[in-house]
């Protein structure tokens, strides 16, 4: 269980990644129990996750909020916590960054829960319709960005690694995502 110490600290340096300070990092247990601690990160993002799920349910594509539907996000809701990080540790003992290891996969499950908290919210406006045409491209358009570039800030500072392989870093995040949501599609549409 993580303290509430533990998770105060975390939350203020994911503040501080967030505005691509690298110091945010001291604030982190980079540790392998701060490791595991860090996974807390889905459950303060959890109630907001599920509440756009519901939206998205009743106000966007699905027909209805089938146990199918509520199982399925869950799964994938888990599968985007946890297969990431499972990559980047057999990446990381492969390239020789084993040893910066936990301060990335800490500081990188910390940053997810500051953007999810900014992209949710947009999310849901735009499944009620309280964003549309111009404003909402824009607005995805800003935390896609944002959030590729606080990827890439994370990798490149907590990995200690060059530009390349820091975007590279991301591309594997963005395809493993992409793998996820899309597994996710094909188990959702109709039989």
């Amino acid at each position: 269980m993580i303290s509430p110490r533990e998770a105060t600290l975390a939350v203020m340096g994911a503040l501080r990644l967030a505005r691509f300070d690298e110091k945010g990092t001291l604030f982190f247990n980079a540790t392998v129990q701060g490791f595991w601690n860090s996974f807390w990160g889905a459950a303060i993002i959890a109630p907001l996750y599920f509440l756009e799920v519901t939206v998205r349910g009743f106000y966007g594509h699905m027909p209805d909020m089938s146990l199918r539907y509520v199982s399925l996000e869950i799964i994938m809701f888990a599968m985007s916590w946890v297969a990431f990080p499972l990559a980047m540790v057999y990446v990381c003992r492969v390239l020789g960054w084993s040893q910066r290891f936990l301060i990335f996969g800490v500081a990188n499950n910390w940053a997810d829960v500051v953007v999810s908290m900014f992209a949710l919210p947009i999310q849901i406006a735009i499944t009620l319709g309280a964003l549309s045409g111009s404003a909402m491209s824009f607005m995805l358009a800003l935390i896609i960005v944002y959030s590729l570039g606080l990827s890439w800030f994370v990798a490149r500072h907590t990995l200690a690694i060059n530009a390349m392989a820091a975007t590279a870093v991301v591309v594997m995040s963005v395809f493993i995502n992409f793998f996820i949501r899309y597994w996710g599609a094909l188990l959702m549409s109709p039989a």
